[in-house]
C-alpha cells in the first residue's frame, strides 16, 4: 500500500472530559488545507526481567507530539486551536492557555489499484503559537505556509485503560 494524498484537517474543542467516557466535542472547524501530518509516539518501553530474561514488556503510547503543515491558519482555526489571543502593546501574545482539542485528518492511499482513505483522529490535544517565519519575494516566490505543533494526551476510559490516537480505516 502507497500513501498518495493528505487532506481534511479539522479540529474541534473539548467540551467535557468524563473519566470512563469518550470527550464530547464542539463545532469542529477546518484548520487549514493539509500539506504535511507528522505524529510521533511517546511509549513507555519498559521491560520486565526474571529468570534471564524478558518475561513481559510494555510498549504503550504515553503521549506524544503533533505537528500539521497548513497553507493557512484564519482567524476561527486559530481561536479553536489556541484559544482567545490578543496582543499587546509589544505585538506578544497574551490570553489564557491553548484549549484541548480533538484534531484529525484524511490520508489517500492506492493498493491493488484501488484506493481507500485512512483517517487519523487524535483525542486530546493541546497546540502552541506557530512558528513565524518570513523571506522577501526576491527573484522567485517562496511559499511560506504554517505549522503548527502540539502535544499528544491521553484519555482514560475506564479505570486506568489509557487512549490514545484513533484511527479508523473507510473505503
Amino acid at each position: 500500500m502507497a500513501y498518495i494524498g493528505l487532506r481534511h484537517c479539522v479540529a474541534a474543542g473539548i467540551e467535557k472530559e468524563n473519566q470512563g467516557a469518550l470527550p464530547t466535542y464542539g463545532n469542529a472547524v477546518m484548520v487549514g488545507r493539509a500539506m504535511t501530518a507528522n505524529v510521533t509516539f511517546d511509549r513507555a518501553d519498559i521491560t520486565l526481567e526474571a529468570d534471564d530474561s524478558t518475561v513481559e514488556a510494555d510498549n504503550s503510547i504515553t503521549g506524544g507530539n503533533v505537528e500539521i503543515g497548513i497553507d493557512d491558519l484564519d482567524d476561527d482555526a486559530r481561536v479553536a486551536l489556541l484559544g482567545d489571543v490578543a496582543v499587546d502593546e509589544d505585538f506578544d501574545e497574551i490570553g489564557k492557555a491553548a484549549p484541548y482539542v480533538g484534531i484529525g485528518y484524511v490520508r489517500s492511499r492506492v493498493y491493488n489499484g484501488k484506493t481507500s482513505y485512512r483517517g487519523m483522529w487524535i483525542m486530546k490535544a493541546q497546540f502552541g503559537s506557530p512558528s513565524e517565519n518570513a523571506q522577501t519575494k526576491g527573484k522567485q516566490t517562496n511559499f511560506q505556509t504554517p505549522t503548527i505543533s502540539g502535544t499528544i494526551m491521553g484519555v482514560e476510559l475506564e479505570d486506568g485503560v489509557f487512549c490514545g490516537p484513533s484511527c479508523v480505516f473507510t473505503n
